[in-house]
């Protein structure tokens, strides 16, 4: 986990520090406008770690498929075999760029849409970048190029709808699908755009809890909807061991911490943080299905929405008064930190995964 250590406490550091350094420009609603430069020199340090690594998880086999690839090979428009991360590859292979390029484009991409927008919706930036890391959002974008591609154009979607244009919403959706096709997920959005801990809240829960019971004997089911997908699993793939109680656990934190809040909720009635708070609800409500399910897959598919966690959980914390407020701060940074512990170092070694070229050796590359 030393690798992986200063990157986040740099991250972290430098976030806190745009969030109170400030322009002395005030916005149309008379506050201060946040520093971007230093949330910028963040951004650039995050995409710098992700893009020089050689490997991580999955990283060696996304290597590979690139480089095994030429530039004319025919392109399959199956979603299920990705053709709009195709695409992309024959066009980094006409302009010629190197394997470590096309980390350093996806890292660019995925990192600069996930930073964006957190710094758009974050109520509070050091913390949503804290969370960024020890929920694993990070990491994650390390291990799986395309669903995160995917994920990055979901929350241009997720953008546009929020801003009510509803016509990019869609396309921004369609493109994604072309990079991963679980994304469709996304198109729930409007479906759950309504006032967090109504009626609809519990027919969702109630929803998920039922699925997650009846998993496995609706196993079928599930593997017929995934191959109309495109994807191939059996039976077997879909039995192995469940999501970690642990980690549910703590996805779970700002849907639990929702539900002692939700009069305030209701009081502010600000429609974006409902939005986000029901996103991260998502987020949870699959892994639970997962404890019935195969972790690898069940998993990921959660993972589409654990950014969101990032957003929800800083507003919910200010919704307590200042005491109350720094006191669930501070039980929620140790609780997450030793998550971030257990999952890089003890539930599994991130050292052991990862590996990176020098800054200086990738620039005499280019050159």
């Amino acid at each position: 986990m030393s690798e992986l250590l200063p990157i986040t406490i740099t991250s972290i550091i430098l976030a806190w520090l745009s969030q109170h350094v400030n322009t002395r420009k005030l916005t149309e609603d008379g506050q201060y406008k946040k520093d971007w430069i230093i949330y910028a020199v963040m951004a650039v340090c995050m995409i710098l770690f992700a893009g020089l690594r050689t490997g991580f998880n999955d990283t060696e086999t996304y290597l590979n498929t690139y480089q095994t690839t030429s530039y004319d090979s025919s392109i399959s428009w199956k979603l299920g075999n990705n053709p709009g991360y195709s695409i992309v590859i024959k066009l980094l292979k006409l302009a010629n760029f190197s394997g470590q390029s096309y980390l350093m484009f996806y890292a660019l991409f995925i990192i600069g849409i996930y930073l964006w927008f957190i710094r758009k919706y974050s109520t509070n930036l050091w913390l949503s970048i804290f969370l960024l890391f020890t929920a694993g959002c990070y990491v994650f974008s390390l291990a799986a190029i395309k669903q995160c591609a995917a994920i990055a154009f979901g929350l241009l979607a997720t953008d546009r709808y929020i801003r009510k244009r509803y016509i990019p919403f869609a396309v921004y959706l369609l493109i994604g699908m072309l990079f991963h096709p679980y994304v469709l997920m996304f198109f729930l959005i409007p479906i759950l755009d309504f006032h967090p801990w109504t009626v609809k809240t519990w027919i969702i829960l109630g929803a998920f809890f039922i699925a997650g019971i009846l998993l496995q004997p609706l196993l079928g089911t599930v593997i017929n909807i995934t191959a109309m997908l495109g994807e191939s699993f059996n039976i077997e793939e879909f039995s192995g061991e469940g999501v970690n109680p642990f980690r549910l656990a703590v996805v779970s934190v700002p849907v639990v911490i929702s539900f002692f809040t939700r009069r305030i909720i209701r009081d502010e009635n600000n429609r974006i943080q409902n939005l986000i708070l029901n996103l991260t609800m998502m987020n949870a409500t699959i892994m639970f299905v997962g404890l019935f399910g195969t972790a690898n897959y069940f998993a990921r598919l959660a993972n589409y929405f654990l950014i969101f966690q990032c957003l929800s959980l800083p507003w919910l914390l200010n919704q307590f008064e200042h005491r109350t407020k720094r006191i669930l701060t501070c039980l929620a940074i140790v609780c997450f930190i030793v998550f971030f512990v257990y999952e890089n170092s003890l539930h599994g070694s991130f050292n052991n995964n990862y590996s990176a070229i020098s800054l200086i050796d990738y620039i005499k590359s280019l050159l």
